[in-house]
C-alpha cells in the first residue's frame, strides 16, 4: 500500500489519504479508481486493511477494538451501564468485568463499581443496532482513581496522542503526570502539575489543525516551566 497520509494527519476534503485498490475506505473517505480521498476537514486512522478520517467535529461513535474513559451510569442485577460520552451507552457485564467469582444473590455489584466511578474499558463489539458491549479483560482496563478528567472533541484525539504517542509522551514527561487518553474524547490526568498538562491537551485540541504541532508543544511547555 502506498500511503499518501499517514495516520494522525491532517487532511482536508479532496486530499488523497493512500493509493491501493486492496484499502477499503470507510467512514470519511471514499474511493475513486485506486485512490482513497478524505470527505471532511479531519484525522486519519488506519486499521487493518481500510482507513477512515474522523472529522474535527462530531460526537464518539464506539467502535470495536476502542479503548474509552467511560463513567458507570447504573447498576443493574448482573451488569453495568457505562456513559460513554456518545449517543450510545455500553453494557458491562459481569463475566467482562472481572475475573472473581460473584454470587448475584449475595454479592453487591457496587462493591466493584458505583454509579459516577470512572473506568477505562474496551469496546468488545457492536451490533449493527449500535448496542456496544464493553470489556476490562485488557491490561490497560481499570477503575480510576482520583486524578480529574478532561473532554476534547474525539476527532482531535489521534493529535493528543500524536504519531506514535509523541505528543501525550512528551506531555507527561513535562508534568510527571500519569495520562491516559480514551479514544470518545475524555482524558485522564493525575499528578501534581496536572493543570500544567491539562492546559496542554487543551492547547493541543486548539491548534490540532496546525503544522509541526509536537514541536509547537514542546517549546510551550519549557516556557511555562521557565516561569514557574
Amino acid at each position: 500500500m502506498t500511503r499518501v497520509k499517514e495516520s494522525n494527519d491532517v487532511v482536508a476534503p479532496g486530499d488523497v489519504i493512500a493509493e491501493d485498490e486492496n484499502v477499503k475506505a470507510k467512514s470519511g473517505a471514499y474511493q475513486e479508481e485506486n485512490k482513497i480521498i478524505s470527505k471532511y476537514l479531519g484525522t486519519v486512522f488506519y486499521r487493518s486493511g481500510s482507513v477512515e478520517v474522523r472529522p474535527m467535529s462530531g460526537r464518539y461513535i464506539p467502535e470495536e477494538g476502542d479503548t474509552i474513559i467511560g463513567e458507570i451510569s447504573h447498576v443493574s442485577y448482573s451488569r453495568w451501564s457505562v456513559d460513554l460520552n456518545s449517543p450510545y451507552e455500553g453494557n458491562l457485564n459481569i463475566a467482562d468485568a472481572t475475573e472473581q467469582y460473584v454470587d448475584l444473590d449475595e454479592d453487591d455489584l457496587t462493591d466493584f463499581f458505583a454509579v459516577g466511578d470512572a473506568v477505562v474499558v474496551k469496546v468488545k463489539g457492536v451490533t449493527d443496532s449500535m448496542d456496544v458491549d464493553l470489556t476490562m479483560k485488557d491490561r490497560r482496563c481499570k477503575k480510576l482513581e482520583g486524578g480529574r478528567i478532561v473532554t476534547i472533541p474525539p476527532s482531535k484525539v489521534p493529535r493528543v496522542i500524536g504519531k506514535k504517542g509523541t505528543m501525550v509522551k512528551q506531555i507527561n514527561e513535562a508534568t510527571n503526570c500519569n495520562i491516559i487518553v480514551g479514544q470518545n474524547g475524555l482524558i485522564w490526568v493525575s499528578g501534581d502539575k496536572a493543570n500544567l498538562a491539562v492546559r496542554a491537551i487543551k492547547k493541543v485540541e486548539e491548534e490540532a489543525h496546525m503544522s509541526g504541532l509536537t514541536d509547537r508543544i514542546g517549546e510551550w511547555l519549557k516556557e511555562q516551566k521557565g516561569g514557574e
